[in-house]
């Protein structure tokens, strides 16, 4: 906690040199008293914090910055850029994690592929166990003429290994689960900017689940029974949503000032379970005379899914994105870097005038909870997951609880025109009531990476997290740290 509220006060501090230049041609001799008390406030993050943030994104940095000053990353998107009007993109995509979450794919992005303003997305992802995954996704600004936004998407996921894991815990069982999602959405902006916009939609969910084939971690405890949470078993999923966005940023993937929110509320309808017979339960050493059936219970529930970000930009210059020649000037302080050079490349004068032109404190808080129409009723599919997409990235694995609640804080500055250096604070609680949380489910996570991008592109980051002191995490991967 006294990490997160450093970088606050550091927002408030860094804050003072914009308004002392905004009234220093007004009054003088104010302004002059304003500077010299923010020089005196700043010495320490001038001298010394910038330069360790430097210092600490060199060695990821450095490769990155040699392969942009050679132009390797514009000529990447050159070469998967197709078409008469350059509306086509085919990339690889990568999730590189120890185990058998290692992913490697490919997307397919093309726009007006069969109508003006649509946009077609495939990808199929890889995974390191033989699990396959393939994604289809269409919509269509404009339709018929009006401010509507139309989108549909087909999913199927083949998870030899999936699993579930026991509310307010960690531990979790291996369960074979093919999962088939389809879905349609229809939305509208709210206003004549389109900063708020709405939106509506149903999904239909079949889960075929199954014992693994090892058999080695089946849970079979009346406090998580198999029958009430669909464990195992084959049913349906329809979901019924609603969307409300507000979105001002003024850059979609480096965005430096404005806010975006989200608030998701759906009614999820649930069939039920198919059950398991006798000889498939003998298999994996259960035994329930006929086999299993369904519960009984209400399985439906409601889930919501909320997050607030905000982005401050600190600094003398008008945008955060860098020029094609102020990212060569801005890049010498990396390549030219070397211990005896060390005191001329991080002089303090140089640090602000240049590292300190172009600065964000980015904050997002979210919410997610899940309410039972029966108490012990809902599937396992229905809670959220605390892990490093929450964000908690100091984590490898996850948490499961009916509501969850985090904070996440970054300080960002541009290392290069395309590269970002990036230190990071996050925290998040868990609890199974949404009134009663307790610090004994608080934890925390924080780090340091770069982070690649185009103002209207995500490319990929590369960070390393901690889990307070206690463990690391190596993350690289092209999905950002945000929703």
């Amino acid at each position: 906690m006294i990490r997160l509220v450093t970088l606050l006060v550091l927002v408030g501090v860094l804050c003072l040199p914009a308004r002392a230049n905004e009234s220093s041609e007004a009054v003088q001799d104010t302004s002059s008293s304003s500077s010299s008390f923010f020089e005196i406030i700043s010495w320490p993050f001038v001298h010394v914090i910038q330069p360790f943030f430097s210092s600490l994104v060199y060695p990821i940095a450095a490769p990155m910055l040699y392969a942009i000053d050679n132009g390797v990353a514009d000529k990447a998107v050159e070469l998967i850029t197709f078409g008469s009007k350059r509306n086509i993109l085919i990339y690889p995509l990568f999730n590189l994690k120890p185990g058998s979450s290692t992913m490697i794919g490919v997307c397919y992005r093309h726009r007006n592929l069969f109508l003006q303003s649509d946009y077609t997305v495939v990808e199929e992802h890889f995974y390191a166990n033989s699990d396959v995954d393939v994604k289809l996704r269409y919509s269509k600004q404009s339709l018929f003429g009006k401010k509507l936004y139309g989108a549909t998407n087909l999913n199927l996921y083949m998870d030899r290994d999936n699993g579930f894991v026991l509310p307010m815990t960690k531990e979790s069982f291996k369960q074979a689960d093919t999962t088939l999602n389809w879905g349609v959405q229809l939305g509208f902006p709210l206003t004549e900017s389109r900063n708020w916009n709405f939106s509506f939609g149903g999904e239909l969910y079949y889960h075929w689940a199954d014992f693994t084939d090892t058999k080695d971690s089946v849970l079979d405890d009346p406090k998580y029974l198999i029958e009430d949470r669909g464990l195992y078993q084959t049913h349906y999923e329809f979901p019924i949503f609603m969307n409300l966005v507000y979105d001002n940023l003024d850059f979609p993937y480096a965005p430096s000032r404005g806010q975006r929110f989200s608030l998701r509320a759906s009614y999820v309808a649930v069939s039920e379970y198919e059950g398991i017979n006798s000889d498939d339960l003998a298999l994996v050493g259960l035994k329930r005379e006929g086999g299993l059936k369904d519960g009984g219970k209400n399985h439906d529930f409601i889930s919501i899914d909320a997050f607030y970000q905000i982005y401050f930009f600190i600094g003398s210059a008008d945008k955060y994105v860098l020029t094609a020649k102020e990212g060569r000037k801005t890049r010498k302080f990396y390549t030219d870097f070397s211990w005896s050079e060390a005191l001329r490349v991080w002089r303090p004068e140089n640090l602000v005038e240049t590292l300190f032109e172009r600065r964000v404190f980015a904050f997002q808080f979210r919410f997610q909870g899940v309410w039972e129409m029966e108490k012990g009723g809902a599937p396992y599919s229905a809670f959220p997951a605390l892990n490093a997409r929450f964000p908690l990235r100091g984590y490898t694995n996850a948490w499961v609880a009916p509501f969850l609640m985090g904070l996440s804080a970054e300080y960002r500055w541009p290392v290069d025109r395309l590269v970002d250096g990036v230190v990071f604070d996050e925290y998040a609680m868990i609890s199974d009531k949404v009134n009663s949380w307790s610090k004994d489910h608080l934890y925390n996570s924080w780090g340091f990476g770069v982070r690649v991008r185009k103002p209207d592109m995500f490319l990929l980051r590369l960070q390393f997290a901690f889990h307070s002191w206690h463990g690391i995490s190596l993350i690289f991967t092209i999905a950002p740290e945000f929703r």
